[in-house]
């Protein structure tokens, strides 16, 4: 299905049925638990706002051998693009093999950890301090601008940011 030309609301309601089809899979679940992981469970809302980017970086898929459309240069459940060289520089310093808890530690290790200069210790910084808020849709914005860096005329901001809601509203109880 061309998702591309659909509004929010549109890209919401298949999403919907998409999401229930890729849970019972459990990837979203697999996903969501190694970001906890990594990040930690005190504040849910980061990986709601991951999940939300994380679906829009694999068009749903949850799949960590993801590759881009179109023979992009993007890999992964973040599209590793300019990251790609520094992420297998990163698997073979560490040892590890590409997987899912490889590429969320990666991503850990890039906001808190020993790869903070790649992504920019500034960066960083604020990527650590927006993680501290509840805003699901600014943590999404945040990491998209200042982690992923998507072609901003490709980007799909707002359906990443009703991705997020929507795992949000899924995952963590009304309070």
């Amino acid at each position: 299905m061309d998702t591309a030309n659909m509004t929010p609301s549109q890209f919401a309601k298949y999403r919907a049925k998409e999401i229930e089809r890729v849970n019972k899979n459990n990837l979203v679940n697999e996903v969501g638990r190694t970001i906890q992981k990594y990040f930690g469970t005190e504040n849910p809302y980061v990986a709601t706002a991951m999940l939300g980017n994380i679906e829009v970086e694999t068009g749903g898929s949850f799949d960590f051998k993801q590759k881009q459309y179109k023979g992009g240069p993007g890999i992964g459940l973040f599209q590793f693009d300019f990251h790609k060289k520094n992420y297998r520089d990163y698997l073979k310093s560490k040892k590890l093999k590409d997987s899912i808890d490889s590429q969320v530690r990666y991503v850990h290790d890039n906001i808190y950890g020993d790869q903070q200069k790649f992504l920019g210790e500034g960066n960083a910084k604020k990527l650590r301090a927006v993680f501290k808020t509840d805003d699901p849709i600014a943590i999404s914005d945040m990491f998209e601008k200042k982690f992923l860096r998507p072609n901003p005329e490709k980007a799909h901001s707002d359906r990443r940011r009703e991705a997020s809601r929507m795992y949000s509203l899924a995952f963590i109880p009304a309070k």
